[in-house]
């Protein structure tokens, strides 16, 4: 847990700089829920629960404490969690003596989901992976937006086309007439570079299915209501 979190907060985002800092405890939260679908091992040490804003984890938050005690990290007045010099020097060592494997899934998921809009954000993790909004307290907010979020996720080349559409709650012509209404051609979305690679793409959707089956994440060992 604590190298994923030290690996996160190191790693480069979408512009390429490294160690740009984690807007938020809620972005921190689905961006290493997000990573915890592509490492079982940080899944179950994580355990991620539904909760007001979606998936959050006690353990992820209690390691972001410790950071900030140890002086390994700080958190601004506006929420944002960046590394401190000695929490730098630590994270680039961890950095170092991870595979390549590793830094480009760490990587790539925040270049993906790091600079994205409060409600983008949700929207993907929502669409992705729905058990997680089960207690969400402003699930009706993102959804009542779905297709300008989709929309701009698509501008951005944060989505393709199919995220996109299943974000936007639409079916495909639906959404493809959707867009030309707005004016925009699929044919030169096509083209957009998506941040994503093929292979991180194919990961997160075998963890979408596997959680919709049932398979990867445990929901039936969420915390019951008190």
């Amino acid at each position: 847990m604590e190298r994923y979190l030290f690996l996160l907060l190191f790693a480069p985002d979408s512009t390429g700089k490294f160690s740009q800092p984690i807007r938020g405890n809620t972005r921190l939260q689905k961006e290493m829920f997000v990573l915890s679908k592509l490492d079982t091992q940080l899944a179950e040490d994580a355990e991620f629960d539904a909760y007001a804003m979606g998936a959050y984890s006690d353990t992820v938050a209690e390691i972001q404490d410790e950071f900030c005690i140890s002086g390994f990290a700080e958190q601004s007045p506006e929420g944002a969690l960046a590394l401190t010099l000695d929490g730098r020097k630590e994270a680039e060592r961890v950095w170092n003596n991870t595979t390549d494997a590793e830094r480009k899934k760490v990587g790539m998921v925040k270049a993906w989901l790091n600079d994205l809009t409060f409600n983008e954000l949700l929207a993907i993790v929502y669409t992705e992976y729905p058990e997680s909004a089960s207690k969400s307290e402003v699930k009706e907010q993102v959804d009542a937006r779905r297709p300008d979020l989709a929309i701009s996720l698509l501008r951005k080349g944060k989505a393709n086309f199919d995220l996109a559409q299943r974000v936007a709650g639409l079916t495909s012509s639906q959404f493809e007439d959707l867009l030309a209404v707005r004016g925009i051609s699929k044919s030169l979305l096509e083209t957009t570079q998506v941040l994503l690679d093929s292979r991180l793409l194919e990961d997160i959707e075998k963890s979408r299915y596997d959680a919709r089956n049932r398979r990867l994440v445990p929901w039936e060992r969420m915390k019951p209501e008190p």
